[in-house]
């Protein structure tokens, strides 16, 4: 029965089948199909594979000369009015209503703090020039949730990934969220190191600056004691492309890249700014022909640079935005590193305007941010030259308890020695261009000189050092400073393009 049922079935089948010809296609065809799939398998790990640099080459990073000379430019003011008034009485929201509010489209306010900071800090900060910042206008980055007058406060640290959590350094932040969940009262909070919690915010709040406020031109971060000049930054930015990348600040010296090159980095103090074109680049990541990325995130990428050993992070900052291919612009000393009271006043500085100042007092801040709406002008932006007019450094002969000595003074060094404050202030006298002096009293007998150069200082007791006791007695030569400053009329105002020789 077998053989006649085969018949049939073969009988079925059609005779082309049999054909030598039509069966070589089909495995020529079977062969070519299974080599198709190997070439798509292969084009498909190489794409997910980031291709990689030849050992010796450097990857590009457009470099900016410096200069050193001064420019001047017309600006105009924002603020409307413009100012008001010596002596009036207005509320912070009465002057806040000239504050304007629409360029905030634009220009990003980023404002840095800790759950453990001095609490004065964030309320002198926002009695000042983050003032009149309306909710939702200023990011506020922490490492914890919270609200303060109404601002929500955003914990950074959160967002990062489930890696970090193995430094040693970022334990405090584990055992912070702990303390609080818990309900710990506020003398629990006091074993955080919230200094070393800090560095992990700088890389992770420019993804999120970026997340939470995307495409603005410019954004600015600053610190809780950083002071703010708005008017002359937002003039300044107003002259600027942000679709060039651009990573602006006071720069200090950075690490040494894999290629030896000596890098730069803008010091969170007196804050800096990025352009959107410059935050594009640090989060761009590579894809697969499929659309899939290649790159982890950004935070992610370089967990490596925020280990244990790394103290700071404006300086592992620095170095992303480097490999990004951007160079950092050192503009000191409009982003000004210097504290309130030691500003130096100079020829160099005189006209050139202010952006932002590092650890002013919390009064200091309150006081400095009223002045400022009593002394605006739409003819210039706000200047080192009207800014001394706040404690006129120079126009007071003698201040005992006091201290204006800086780095920009030296230690009489003459044959026979200086014994008494009267000799050291003679000695000053006897030099063409020394402003002021510094005797440090009782058992220490040291005079300090300072030329071209005027600076307030501040008060200071008698302490003992290197087991001597010291008094401090400062003076100015006032007619010196009175006719530096007549021979000084600003004309105008003195932009500073970047420079790397002219840092703090």
């Amino acid at each position: 029965m077998a053989t006649p049922m085969m018949a049939r079935l073969l009988a079925r089948v059609p005779l082309w089948s049999f054909n030598k010809h039509f069966r070589r296609t089909i495995a020529i065809a079977f062969t070519t199909l299974f080599f198709v799939a190997i070439l798509q398998i292969q084009i498909y790990r190489y794409a997910t594979t980031p291709p990689k640099r030849a050992p010796n080459e450097a990857y590009y990073v457009k470099t900016i000369e410096d200069h050193n000379e001064p420019y001047t430019m017309s600006t105009s003011s924002s603020f409307n009015p413009i100012a008001f008034p010596a002596g009036n009485n207005m509320t912070l929201k009465q002057l806040c209503a000239s504050f304007p509010h629409h360029l905030l489209d634009k220009v990003q306010p980023v404002l840095k703090t800790g759950f453990t900071d001095a609490p004065g800090r964030m309320l002198s900060q926002m009695e000042s020039c983050s003032a009149c910042f309306e909710p939702g206008e200023l990011l506020i980055f922490s490492d914890l949730d919270d609200t303060f007058q109404g601002h929500k406060v955003i914990d950074v640290l959160a967002t990062l990934p489930q890696s970090y959590h193995t430094f040693r350094k970022f334990r405090s932040y584990l055992e912070q969220k702990r303390l609080r969940n818990s309900g710990a009262s506020p003398a629990a909070f006091k074993k955080i190191d919230g200094w070393s919690l800090d560095k992990f915010k700088f890389i992770a709040q420019v993804e999120q600056a970026w997340k939470l406020k995307p495409d603005r031109d410019f954004y600015v971060f600053y610190e809780t004691d950083t002071y703010v000049f708005w008017d002359p930054l937002l003039r300044f930015l107003n002259t600027l492309d942000p679709d060039t990348p651009l990573y602006m600040g006071s720069a200090s010296p950075g690490r040494i890249d894999e290629f030896g090159r000596k890098t730069w980095f803008a010091n969170g103090g007196p804050g800096y700014v990025l352009s959107r074109a410059t935050i594009k680049q640090m989060l761009r990541r590579r894809v697969n022909s499929a659309g899939q990325y290649a790159d982890p995130p950004l935070a992610d990428r370089y967990r490596d640079l925020l280990n244990d050993d790394e103290c700071c992070g404006d300086s592992a900052l620095g170095y992303v935005i480097w490999e990004s291919g951007v160079q950092m612009q050192s503009l000191y000393p409009m982003f000004s590193q210097h504290p309130f009271q030691y500003i130096p006043y100079d020829a160099m500085r005189w006209c050139s305007p202010l952006f932002s100042l590092h650890k002013a007092s919390f009064d200091e801040m309150r006081a400095l941010f009223r002045w400022e709406f009593t002394t605006r002008s739409n003819e210039h932006a706000t200047r080192h030259s009207d800014v001394w007019e706040f404690y006129k450094p120079g126009s007071e002969p003698l201040r005992n308890n006091w201290r204006n000595d800086d780095r920009f003074s030296h230690k009489v060094d003459i044959e026979g020695g200086i014994a008494t404050k009267d000799a050291c202030e003679a000695h000053c006298k006897s030099l063409d261009e020394c402003f002021m002096w510094m005797w440090n009293g009782d058992a220490l007998k040291e005079c300090f000189v300072s030329e071209r150069v005027v600076i307030y200082g501040q008060e200071a007791e008698p302490e003992r050092v290197h087991w001597k006791m010291a008094n401090y007695t400062s003076g100015w030569i006032v007619d010196k400073v009175e006719k530096w400053r007549d021979e000084h009329k600003c004309s105008d105002t003195e932009w500073f393009a970047h420079s790397f020789s002219r840092i703090f």
